[in-house]
């Protein structure tokens, strides 16, 4: 009968876990990032030094141009629409 609580107490360290930092994201942009869309941001953490925006509706985005920054769009509740390095 000891196997039942610690499964209770692994399933509750489970719970307590970090938000998803995605299929193995890099520190560079790139389209491994795809599998964001769709999701909350909210659901992810961001590797650091990885340079990124994230751009809610009506924001208004310099244009100056940088291919390694990740540039995250999401609507009105944080459900992220596109996402692309520029």
């Amino acid at each position: 009968m000891r196997p039942i609580p610690l499964l209770m107490s692994l399933g509750l360290l489970a719970a307590c876990t970090a938000p998803n930092t995605g299929p193995g994201f890099p520190n560079r942009c790139g389209p491994e990032f795809g599998v964001m869309i769709g999701r909350n941001i909210g659901e992810f953490t961001l590797p650091r030094g990885l340079p990124y925006r994230i751009a809610q509706p009506g924001a208004q985005l310099t244009e100056d141009h940088n291919p390694d920054r990740l540039n995250i769009f999401v609507d009105d509740k944080g459900w992220i629409q596109k996402v692309e390095c520029w």
